[in-house]
């Protein structure tokens, strides 16, 4: 092959080449921006065998068994720089309504800042704000169903959630949500309370090495809807107006966690109060090199329900395997005044 048959093939060879990589570059640019905004899938089981036992002395006693508590499925991701989604379902949930828990879009274009729109958990307290991967116990406590939240834990609405940095130990938290009413995911004038609600916490945190302190206030107001006799006609339900308030604190340590937080409030019907709600916890759970421990916790509500949480848990917070074992001491219902029975609880929680 001659000198001129061998440049001219190198360099066709070369402008082939060239050609190749010049198209391949936009498809190369797009896979990478594709893999970056792809959706990210996330998923929670619980599931745990419940006992009760026969400690109030009225010979009745539900029966024992199985259940699946969650089946959660997440998927959250980016759409651009500045905003985010996140969608969570739970094909367990007991009603229709509860099938679809977060659906809500963020967006980051103030620092430190996440402006969520759509439906999400409403701000108030410690507890409730919490993934429930994160908690020591099987269940939420008493006064977290009770005085913490509206109808439900999450509606549909606007919020705020994020933190102001003072210095390296020391930032302000902020978090609101202004939502249709106090039922979850029931859009617009057909929620279950024509009323808007507002809720809110505002508080700080201090850290340094494995110490961890957290304090807040909460508030919160707007309409509940009270059913009547008749569950479907509307005309014998009682509408009031509430206002909720709350403090908290917690203290995270290589060696253990502390939690308490206080809710009270009062819903008013026509100018006459209807209501108080109040409620209380603390919990202590220790932390050891096994990522084991014993956990106590005492909730009260309306000082007519008080209930005594003995257990272990296995794995830390969000752990992909986790056992939390919790014997519950429940007493002073009004309907019952020697209490329910005992209950026993062993879950099993995988997070994927």
């Amino acid at each position: 092959m001659s000198f001129h048959n061998t440049a001219v093939l190198l360099i066709g060879s070369l402008l082939i080449g060239t050609g190749a990589i010049a198209q391949q570059a936009p498809d190369s640019a797009a896979t990478a921006k594709k893999k970056k905004y792809a959706p990210k899938i996330s998923g929670v089981i619980q599931a745990h065998y419940l006992e009760e036992f026969n400690t109030n002395g009225d010979t009745i006693r539900d029966p024992g068994g199985f259940r699946i508590l969650r089946a959660r499925l997440t998927a959250k991701g980016k759409v651009s720089k500045n905003v985010t989604y996140e969608v969570m379902i739970d094909p367990r949930a007991p009603e229709p309504r509860g099938l679809l828990r977060d659906a809500f879009v963020g967006l980051q274009h103030i620092k430190d800042q996440e402006i969520r729109i759509g439906q999400q958990k409403t701000q108030f307290g410690w507890e409730n704000r919490q993934s429930i991967t994160d908690l020591y116990t099987v269940n939420r406590a008493e006064m977290s169903d009770g005085v913490s939240r509206g109808e439900n834990l999450r509606d549909i609405g606007i919020g705020i959630i994020g933190h102001i940095n003072l210095n390296d130990r020391w930032r302000i938290e902020d978090a609101a949500t202004f939502t249709n009413g106090t039922r979850i995911n029931v859009a617009g004038p057909f929620d279950f309370n024509p009323k808007k609600a507002l809720w809110g916490r505002l508080g700080v945190r201090y850290k340094q090495d494995a110490l961890e302190l957290n304090a807040g206030g909460s508030f919160g107001t707007g309409g509940f809807r009270r059913l009547g006799a008749d569950l479907i006609d509307p005309v014998d339900d009682i509408y009031s107006d509430f206002t909720s308030y709350g403090v908290d604190a917690q203290l995270e340590h290589k060696w253990f966690f502390i939690a308490a937080e206080y809710g009270a409030g009062e819903e008013v019907v026509a100018d006459t109060l209807f209501d108080a709600p109040l409620g209380y916890q603390a919990l202590l759970a220790v932390k050891t090199k096994w990522k084991a421990g014993p956990v106590v916790r005492y909730d009260s509500y309306q000082d007519e329900w008080s209930v005594w949480t003995f257990g272990l848990y296995y794995g830390e917070k969000n752990a992909p395997l986790r056992v939390l074992l919790n014997y519950m001491v429940r007493s002073g219902v009004t309907d019952i005044p020697e209490g329910h029975d005992d209950r026993l609880y062993v879950q099993l929680q995988v997070v994927f």
